[in-house]
């Protein structure tokens, strides 16, 4: 199963498949894995930090294992503990964003491991945080964070003070997130086997894909702009990677 997708270019996905304790490079021209790397652990989530570098997350570990992709080659760098189990991740200036669970919490920290600013749901003030699963970054700055224990999208500022809170009937199984502008984020949910557009002025939730597209049990989705394609992986699909072109 992917449980993520990093856009490296217009050319190259990075996926990461748990099932088979694998990084694959995919060619998104001619289709086919390029070349592809074992594992120690299930990869996570994939978090593009540049050209050519990720960092990823494991499943029940406490490390963020940093990854090379240089000439269609895959290689592991090196690898930094943290505190808390964790699975979301995103790149927000020269920081990392991360989903903990077992507390529920976003931590925000160096890359060098130093965690410099954290929100739980004490902080809060409320219970948002459960299994922040996935996280997202836009352009503009803002973090959000898709919690599939709470069913709920988190907006946050640089500062990882929330900002907004999303819930709708038809966000029941959170997943993938991806910002695809400073106003609209595509959204995975699971259970209605649907891909939405959440628009994060006004808080609507307009249905984009479903299973007469081939959604089947969503997982990761990942835009890329330069290409205006979509990329979805469905855990309950015989075709574990969806590319849909914008039209």
């Amino acid at each position: 199963m992917i449980t993520d997708i990093a856009v490296l270019s217009p050319s190259r996905l990075l996926v990461a498949d748990s099932t088979n304790r694998k990084l694959k490079l995919v060619d998104c021209v001619n289709g086919g894995v390029l070349s592809e790397a074992a594992l120690p652990a299930s990869p996570r989530r994939l978090c593009l930090l540049s050209e050519g570098r990720v960092a990823m997350t494991q499943y029940n570990s406490t490390k963020i294992q940093f990854i090379c992709v240089a000439n269609d080659t895959i290689s592991l760098d090196k690898s930094i503990d943290v505190k808390n189990k964790v699975a979301g991740i995103a790149k927000i200036d020269s920081h990392l964003v991360l989903g903990c669970y077992s507390p529920g919490k976003v931590e925000m920290m160096t890359m060098d491991g130093r965690v410099v600013n954290e929100v739980d749901n004490q902080k809060a003030g409320k219970q948002v945080f459960s299994y922040p699963f996935f996280i997202a970054t836009s352009s503009s700055g803002d973090i959000f964070v898709s919690d599939y224990g709470t069913n709920t999208i988190i907006q946050m500022d640089r500062s990882l003070c929330i900002t907004q809170t999303f819930t709708s009937p038809m966000l029941t199984s959170l997943y993938g997130i991806a910002s695809v502008s400073t106003d609209q984020l595509l959204v995975a949910d699971e259970k209605s086997h649907s891909i939405v557009v959440l628009n994060t002025t006004n808080g609507t939730v307009t249905p984009l894909l479903g299973r007469e597209d081939g959604i089947q049990e969503p997982w990761a989705v990942a835009w890329c702009p330069a290409s205006k394609r979509l990329y979805v992986s469905c855990s309950g699909d015989q075709t574990p990677l969806n590319v849909f072109c914008q039209k």
